[in-house]
């Protein structure tokens, strides 16, 4: 549920593809910034703004005089007393004009996806650990989808790759669904509710099925499931308040990295696009 809020929630910043700043030389940038944002929430009864804060900010490698902006808008609910929710976005500016984007002209695609947010110690949990030594010199986290098929392909190899070398490495796992793949929450649910049954391998065995299952139906998805890796679990199991409040969670550290795409691969707190970086690691210990 929150996951949804957070993506209707972006909707809300009115702003133009590309807008100007009021000109006043005597404002700092990262205030002009913070304040267009402010002033741009489109009003509603359900929420109020509360602040804008500046998670990152680095110039731009490309476009020469211009910064990238990573951003968290703060809101509270209006009508759920003491709660708030937060939206993360991406601006860009050159001090006269805000932009909410920028398309690269030959492939016409967003150039959002270039940048990201660094990703804290808080990520490395023993919850999460999947694989290597969790006091290992080098961390890498990885969010992965079961259903897609570039994860199918590189999740076998790093785990093969950190538990040959679990005094270099740490590998902790984060599950991410993607809605192209109507199943997967289903599968991740089992994959949770396994975890907490003892089943420590539960990962690596739905990896290695190369699961394809166009249905979306919850109790076939299971039953697949169930079949495949011998267990009897329940549509009612699988959707207990801890596992549903897991995997939300996990949706949650997504969101706020803005994450959009699996694998999506970090090694010691920077996102690696390569997803190979890791590697070299493991050259220099032989």
């Amino acid at each position: 549920m929150k996951s949804l809020i957070l993506k209707l929630l972006t909707t809300i910043i009115a702003l133009s593809s590309v807008s100007l700043f009021a000109a006043d030389s005597s404002v700092d940038l990262d205030t002009k910034v913070t304040t267009f944002l402010q002033k741009a929430i489109a009003p509603n009864e359900s929420y109020a703004f509360e602040k804008v804060v500046i998670l990152k900010k680095e110039e731009m490698k490309d476009i020469a005089g211009w910064m990238v902006y990573f951003v968290r808008i703060d809101l509270k609910l209006t009508k759920q007393e003491g709660k708030k929710i937060s939206v993360n976005d991406i601006v860009f500016t050159n001090g006269k004009i805000l932009s909410k984007d920028f398309s690269d002209i030959n492939s016409g695609k967003s150039i959002k996806g270039n940048f990201s947010l660094d990703i804290d110690s808080s990520a490395y949990t023993k919850e999460h650990l999947l694989a290597g030594n969790f006091n290992a010199p080098h961390k890498i986290v990885v969010f992965s989808d079961p259903l897609c098929p570039f994860c199918m392909d590189f999740v076998p190899e790093v785990i093969m790759d950190v538990e040959k070398n679990p005094e270099t490495f740490a590998l902790f796992y984060y599950h991410f669904p993607l809605n192209i793949h109507p199943a997967a929450p289903t599968l991740v649910k089992a994959m949770q509710f396994a975890e907490k049954q003892g089943d420590k391998e539960i990962v690596k065995k739905v990896y290695k099925e190369f699961f394809d299952i166009k249905e979306s139906d919850e109790k076939v998805v299971l039953d697949i499931f169930n079949k495949a890796l011998n267990k009897n679990f329940t549509v009612e199991q699988i959707n207990q308040a801890t596992i549903l409040q897991q995997m939300n969670n996990d949706q949650e550290l997504a969101n706020n990295l803005m994450v959009n795409g699996t694998p999506t691969i970090y090694l010691d707190g920077k996102k690696d696009d390569t997803k190979r970086t890791y590697r070299k690691f493991i050259k220099e210990s032989k």
